[in-house]
């Protein structure tokens, strides 16, 4: 087909994972959140990187990741507080590979107490939860900004930080991340 963009669909999700990360998260105090997955374009812009494409529908945008979910649960003047949520995530992107997908799952964390000190303990939760399938290291990557990378290959396994939408300050994580955590762990 011509024009048609060539991507790649994750091979199989892993329920499973996400699940156990689900029952972890939760045993770690984040409370479990349904989020939407299509979302206004001012949530959609809010993490879109200024070189991305929001994937749009007729009723808006669908969700890059669930952290716009969150965004959107904030504009709809929804109190969050320390939350995981599982959804879908839509990207469109100039080339696809084994860590880049049209589209995938991922459970993902956010906490609206942003302090230093609980960004530390996110990714030390995060970190507890992706130790049980890799070794893992802390790269700091910027300003109050971190990925959790596997030890052997350097892949990027989840990101967390600080940022303000709205003046609300929060924190946001990858929980688990199943394509590329079954990349890394198929690469071992």
């Amino acid at each position: 087909m011509a024009g048609a963009r060539n991507f790649m669909e994750p091979k199989n999700i892993d329920y499973r994972k996400l699940a156990a990360g689900l029952d972890y998260y939760e045993s770690c105090g984040y409370e479990y959140m349904e989020v939407p997955w299509v979302v206004s374009g001012e949530a959609e812009s809010a993490t879109l990187p200024p070189d991305a494409t929001a994937t749009s529908v007729q009723y808006g945008d669908l969700v890059g990741s669930a952290e716009q979910g969150f965004i959107e649960l904030l504009l709809r003047g929804r109190t969050i507080l320390k939350a995981c949520t599982i959804t879908p995530c839509f990207r469109i992107e100039d080339s696809y590979d084994e860590l880049h997908h049209a589209y995938f799952m991922k459970l993902e964390l956010i906490d609206t107490d942003a302090t230093p000190e609980n960004l530390q303990r996110m990714i030390s939760d995060a970190r507890g939860f992706l130790q049980q399938y890799v070794d893992t290291d802390i790269e700091a990557t910027g300003d109050s900004t971190y990925d959790i990378v596997d030890t052997k290959h350097c892949i990027e396994l989840g990101s967390y930080g600080i940022r303000t939408f709205n003046d609300t300050a929060y924190i946001y994580g990858t929980g688990i991340a199943p394509p590329r955590l079954d990349t890394v762990i198929n690469k071992q």
